[in-house]
């Protein structure tokens, strides 16, 4: 499988993240980050795969994550009373190439922590 271009590091993120990239940046999927998605979070997998260039392309929030250097799309989807807050991580290759890493529902500890560092940052909507 070839890698599949799935969304971009748009402006916006750019900005807020304060990044030294392009704008519109492509982010690609390949094959290993497919597998390492279906195995390690089989479950998230199933339920929001579809919505990996949703995720990308329209955050509630984004984060960067401090010590693997990857960008971090947040979006928050409502499931009966519950809500998910979907993470999608992205991550240059050593060639500079962009790849959704992994895609999986942060638990409710892990949102927590994010806000009580500020390490959420909401993205407004136009």
């Amino acid at each position: 499988m070839k890698p599949e271009k799935v969304g971009e590091i748009n402006d916006v993120v750019i900005s807020v993240l304060n990044l030294s990239l392009d704008p519109d940046t492509p982010i690609f999927l390949g094959e290993t980050n497919l597998e390492h998605m279906k195995s390690e979070h089989p479950e998230d997998f199933e339920k929001y795969s579809g919505k990996l260039a949703e995720i990308l392309e329209f955050p509630d929030y984004v984060a960067k994550h401090p010590k693997k250097d990857s960008i971090e799309y947040v979006k928050k989807f409502y499931d009966e009373e519950k809500e998910d807050y979907v993470l999608v991580a992205v991550r240059a290759s050593r060639i500079g190439i962009y790849y959704a890493r992994t895609l999986f529902v942060m638990g409710d500890e892990k949102v927590k922590k994010y806000r009580n560092k500020n390490a959420l940052i909401e993205i407004k909507k136009p």
